[in-house]
Parts: structure tokens; sequence; C-alpha cells
């Protein structure tokens, strides 16, 4: 353990430290990265998002050479979750990966920003300030941590945004939209010797799930970098018993968009499909409520200042171009984009996306270290 990189080190040391959301939140995590940062003399400042809920916010001062570069990593992850073999906060390392819950998204890149910052900070001097927002919430609905940090000001349509996630250390410039929905139907009950009086909201419900299915996937569109759109029922509930016709019945939709629908494309094509498929079942009705934040696809350009100047620190450290793509999930890049209407907020760090969230997650080492020393030389050269 003493050799392997300090970056490393302290992905495995925050892995141990439980930030499930919403279950445990990040109290004790935020606590440590601030006493780590304390060691070091980093200067930082808490800004309170909820009672007990804390962004942390590490600043080195530059020379103001260029403008400000801000990296913004969520310390919180999903729940542990079942299946899992190893102990998922053991912060294991064995055959060149980092296994534990968070070891993807995020904490392999929340700890090579720190990295970075705490390098920065002994730097006699650095071209510009170097930031490093650890960030809560990014894994609820209502993202409360990002949006608490536009809130302050801190950040505007210019400022340059990189967030630590897993991209398998591509530059990801483009996010798919993800609106979420609560369907509930309504019917009447009756008992199931008598089916033909009562309104079966179980089979509305149905209805709409597959007229949902089929629209989505006619979409003529294919975004170069996000592909399709994707829709799937995250959760669904219904009916008291076999022999009762249920006479409600609800579920929780989950639809990645891509451009060039937005927001309001997505709400009409859901409330449209909703009402001919319920149509199809006589007596029943149906209800469409938005959940969390409706938030549409985005995009970065490729010749955005940011990506110029992380390339550079890119092939600095790696010795060849960087690769660029787009991204399935929802970031607080994305939300910057989105409410900024910035064109200089993207995605890089360590870690593959397809691990995120899932039993044994693990990210490989050597990405960490490269990760670590990319962000190192971005804060320290011009």
């Amino acid at each position: 353990m003493s050799q392997l990189h300090p970056a490393v080190k302290l992905a495995s040391e925050l892995i141990k430290i439980s930030s499930e959301n919403p279950t445990r939140l990040e109290k004790e995590i935020i606590d440590f990265i601030a006493d780590w940062l304390k060691k070091d003399n980093v200067p930082f400042e808490l800004q309170e998002v909820s009672p007990g809920r804390n962004n942390l916010i590490a600043r080195v001062k530059g020379e103001g050479k260029r403008p400000p570069i801000t990296l913004i990593a969520h310390c919180d992850t999903v729940p542990i979750g079942e299946g899992w073999s190893i102990d998922p906060l053991g912060g294991i390392i064995q055959d060149g990966k980092l296994y534990g819950r968070g070891a993807a998204d995020m904490k392999s890149g929340v700890a090579a920003a720190l990295y970075a910052v705490k390098e920065a900070n002994k730097a006699e001097s650095i071209p510009g300030d170097f930031v490093v927002v650890v960030s809560v919430d990014e894994e609820g609905p209502g993202m409360k941590g990002i949006l608490a940090l536009l809130d302050s000001k801190m950040l505007d349509a210019s400022s340059m945004v990189i967030t630590p996630e897993p991209t398998s250390l591509d530059i990801v410039r483009a996010h798919r939209g993800v609106m979420w929905y609560e369907i509930t139907t309504y019917g009447k009950s009756s008992h199931g010797g008598h089916a033909e009086r009562g309104v079966d909201a179980n089979h509305a419900l149905a209805e709409i799930i597959c007229e949902l299915k089929t629209a989505v996937q006619a979409l003529p569109f294919d975004d170069p970098l996000l592909k399709q759109s994707l829709i799937s029922i995250g959760k669904m509930s219904g009916g008291e018993k076999t022999n009762v016709v249920p006479s409600k019945a609800n579920a929780e939709i989950d639809f990645r968009v891509v451009p060039p629908m937005d927001a309001e494309d997505a709400n009409t094509l859901v409330q449209k499909a909703v009402q001919r498929a319920v149509s199809r079942v006589p007596g029943a009705k149906a209800e469409v409520k938005n959940l969390g934040l409706q938030r549409p696809p985005v995009e970065t350009p490729a010749d955005a200042d940011v990506i110029q100047i992380l390339t550079k620190s890119y092939k600095a450290v790696m010795k060849k171009e960087p690769k660029h793509a787009g991204y399935v999930a929802y970031t607080d890049a994305a939300v910057v984009s989105l409410f900024l209407n910035n064109k200089n907020a993207i995605c890089f760090g360590p870690g593959n996306l397809e691990q995120g969230h899932t039993a044994d997650e693990w990210a490989f080492i050597d990405e960490i270290e490269k990760c670590a020393e990319i962000f190192k030389h971005l804060a320290c050269n011009d």
C-alpha cells in the first residue's frame, strides 16, 4: 500500500466511508476530506446545501493568466445493494483494480481532483485559480449540491468546468437528457369473478408502457455521440390481491433523450402516448407527473476552451490525442451547461460508467494515477 500513488490511497480511504444517497448521505466523508486538506493547509470552505449536508470548496489562487478551472466531484454514491462478492466498503486493491462502492462513480475521480489541488497548493505559483468542489446529492433526483453551487454565483456562462466522472479517460462533451416521470392509472375495483364490472388499472398501465416503448423506439434520431433515445420502467406497482380488479397502479419512468428533442418534446411524447394507450381501456384514467429536474440533452463544442486546455495536459501525460465521447448519464457538468448556457463544461475521469452502480464495482489503478497526474498538470501549467 505504501508504494501506491497518493490518489489511489485516498480513493481507497474514501470508499471505506459510506456516503450512500439517500441512506447515509455525505457528512462523514466531507469531514474526512476537510481533515485531509487541513493537514497540508489547503484552503477550503463549506457551503451549506441543507442541514447536515455541505459542499466543500477548495481553491488555490493563481496568477490570473487564465480563467479559473473548476473540478466538480460528487462524493455521494448510490446504495450498496446486494450481490457483492467482496466488501463494498473495503477499498480493496488487487489485480490492478480498486474495488468498492464508488470506485468508478466516482470516488476515484474525487481523489484525483483532491490530489491535484493539494499539489497545486504546494507549487510556487500556478497560472490561474484551480478549484475543486466536492459536491453532494448528485445521485439524488433534485441534484441539490450543484444547484446550491449555482445559486452562489460562483460559476457563470464562461466558467471552465470539469467533472471527473468515470469516462475511461475520454473527454465527454455531450449528455443525453434525463427525464423522469411518475405515471398513475386509475380504474374501478371489483371482484375478480365479475371483472367486467371493474376497470383494470394494471391493464391501463401495461398499455401505457407498451405504447411508450413503441413511441420511443420509433424516433428517427441517431446522434453521433449519444446514439438513440431510450426509455425504461424503473418501478411498477399495482393491485391489492389476485382476485380483485385493481383500481390504481403506478410506474416511474426513465426517458433518456437525444437531440434534436428537448424537454418540451419529451413531455409531449409521453403525454400523447399515455392518452392513446389509456383510451384503449374504457373507464380508465391516467395522470403524468415530472419527477425531479427536467434535464434535456446538452453538448459542448469540440473546440471549447476547456477541451483545448485539458487536451494539452492529456497529451503531456498520455503522449497521445484524447477521444471524445457522449454520456448516457446526467452529471453536474450537464447541469452547469443547462442552467448557465455554459459551453465549457465537460466530464473526464477514471473508471468506466458500466461499472458504476453495480455489484463488485471497480476502477483501474492505472487510470486513477494517470487522471491525477493530468489534473496536476492542468492545475500547474499554462
